[in-house]
């Protein structure tokens, strides 16, 4: 089953999008896009759900720290790609 025929069953010939040459109807984009959306809002609303459970037993203090590792580590990660790209740059 493609993606297509996932988001656009029930709105034409088999649910699938127009092919050049042939008679097709014309798919409404606006339906199109609001199905999708819902979707991506039910896969957030999973997610989020998901990790909220995970870390209920998780104290404020600890969630503090662990954002200032993931930012120091995230920032050092991102000046080592900056400094290698110059170095190289200046071989």
């Amino acid at each position: 089953m493609s993606i297509w025929n996932y988001f656009l069953r029930g709105l034409g010939t088999e649910g699938t999008m127009p092919v050049a040459r042939q008679n097709a109807r014309q798919k409404n984009r606006i339906d199109i896009s609001f199905r999708l959306a819902d979707k991506i809002l039910q896969l957030q609303q999973l997610v989020a759900t998901f990790l909220n459970t995970k870390t209920k037993g998780i104290s404020k203090q600890k969630m503090w720290l662990l954002l200032i590792g993931f930012i120091i580590l995230g920032g050092m990660y991102c000046l080592y790609l900056i400094l290698s790209a110059v170095l190289i740059f200046l071989q």
